[in-house]
């Protein structure tokens, strides 16, 4: 077994890459660390395999499969005006999208325009972070639902859609998204994000009149499923008629629907953030040359850190299938544990694009003086510049080391108490395998993140 997971962990290591010295959205080096990074690697296993310890002493019966626990007297919050507000702005942020080239922003302008401060930092990271916490606030403001409904978008739900194809295609237009951002040339180019949110929305209207609009966007709509996703964390539920309940944390996850593709989705969501690290890395310039740095180059790595991504956990599910028997099969195991990749997806994009928030997200300061990049001064805020407050990485990368951990721990928590509720007294032995991904996955996403 132990074989096998350091296997799993070299092919991972190997294949995605290894320490170097760049960071994609960081401040700087780590040099100046008080100790080595192999000490928080080192700490960041023993923490997981302590916890693992622990729940199997103190957490002998499943806690969370029951979902939700909605609780009215701690807290419940009315619907009124602030959740069909966000709908109208989530149509001024796709507006926002198309007005610059639309406009004639000049290409040439040394001020951000407003669409890739509102599609990179807010709409695809600030988003799904804050709905973590607060719930599923998008919900009410995708963009795509209220164009949906102002279009009269109402042609009876192909339910069966979802039950055959599930987010399979969400999951791909993931990838495609990701691709985009990643290794697309000039992403933040106003014409290219503006073809793409026109050619988005086309897409979704389409898809939408087609298998019903609520079909639609649990299907092709890339944010709904990942926002839906990383929203179950939170401790905020929602009851059909908008109000906000108290519903605890992660116990909306276990009950998060085992729709086809779920684990190729988030596998996706761990992988691509792991490319955008990894490729920054001198070890991957060194091994890939010149040809890393090309738009095939980056596809094929963006598509190999996936693959490992998913071989690895794929495989973890497979230990886990044959050790426990009675005819599970790999692909049930990776559907039923699933959900518990989701802390790992949010912890591995919070710490590495969490400078990235801090600092490319002040450009929306001066942004919105001039969103179309016309020399515009609206708000008296059109030359104010980022400021890098955080002059030393140490408390950055505390931060991020304690996001990584948090995460992993909460996957394994997760792990645990589903092998309990399907696995019963095997339980322990069947999550072997899934504990040392947990670990690989730990020690992955510290050394990306210490270069």
């Amino acid at each position: 077994m132990q074989r096998l997971g350091v296997v799993a962990l070299l092919a991972a290591v190997v294949v995605v890459g290894w320490p170097g010295v760049a960071e994609a959205h960081g401040i700087g080096g780590r040099l100046d660390l008080p100790v080595p990074v192999s000490y928080f690697v080192i700490g960041a296993g023993v923490v997981l395999v302590v916890s693992f310890v622990a729940l199997s002493v103190l957490w002998p019966q499943p806690r969370l499969q029951d979902g939700p626990r909605h609780d009215s007297a701690r807290l419940t919050v009315r619907r009124g005006w602030v959740l069909p507000a966000l709908g109208v702005i989530g149509l001024l942020l796709v507006i926002g999208q198309l007005a610059p080239p639309l406009l004639g922003a000049d290409a040439a302008s040394t001020r951000p325009t407003i669409a890739p401060v509102l599609v990179w930092v807010l709409f695809w990271l600030v988003v799904p972070f804050a709905g973590a916490v607060i719930g599923n606030w998008y919900t009410d403001l995708n963009p795509w639902r209220s164009l949906g409904r102002r279009l009269g978008v109402r042609r009876g739900e192909r339910v069966w859609v979802l039950d055959r194809f599930g987010i399979w295609p969400a999951a791909v237009l993931f990838f495609a998204f990701a691709w985009l951002e990643l290794v697309g040339p000039d992403s933040g180019d106003g014409v290219i994000l503006a073809t793409a949110a026109l050619a988005y929305t086309i897409f979704m209207m389409t898809m939408m009149a087609y298998v019903g609009r609520e079909t639609g966007l649990a299907v092709f709509d890339v944010f709904t499923p990942y926002n839906r996703l990383i929203s179950s964390i939170s401790p905020l539920g929602r009851r059909d008629d908008g109000r906000l309940l108290w519903r605890g944390w992660l116990r909306a996850l276990p009950a998060i629907p085992e729709w086809p593709g779920l684990a190729a989705f988030v596998v996706v969501a761990i992988g691509t953030v792991s490319y955008d690290g990894a490729s920054a890395t001198q070890a991957a310039r060194g091994v890939l040359g010149d040809f890393g740095q090309t738009t095939l180059g980056g596809t094929l790595f963006l598509a190999g850190s996936v693959l490992v991504i998913g071989l690895a956990y794929w495989f973890a599910s497979w230990v886990a299938a044959r050790m426990v028997g009675g005819g599970l099969t790999a692909s049930r195991v990776a559907s039923r544990f699933a959900h518990t990749l989701v802390p790992i997806a949010l912890a591995y994009a919070v710490a590495h694009y969490l400078t990235l928030i801090i600092f490319e997200g002040q450009q929306l300061i001066a942004a919105v003086s001039d969103p179309f990049g016309l020399g515009w001064d609206l708000f008296g805020t059109a030359e104010r510049t980022v400021d890098f407050f955080i002059t030393s990485s140490e408390p950055v990368w505390y931060a991020q080391v304690a996001v990584i951990v948090t995460g992993h721990v909460l996957g394994v928590v997760l792990a645990h108490d589903r092998a309990l509720a399907d696995f019963g007294t095997e339980a322990v032995r069947s999550q072997y395998a899934m504990l040392l991904l947990m670990v690989a996955l730990t020690t992955f996403g510290l050394l990306i993140l210490a270069g």
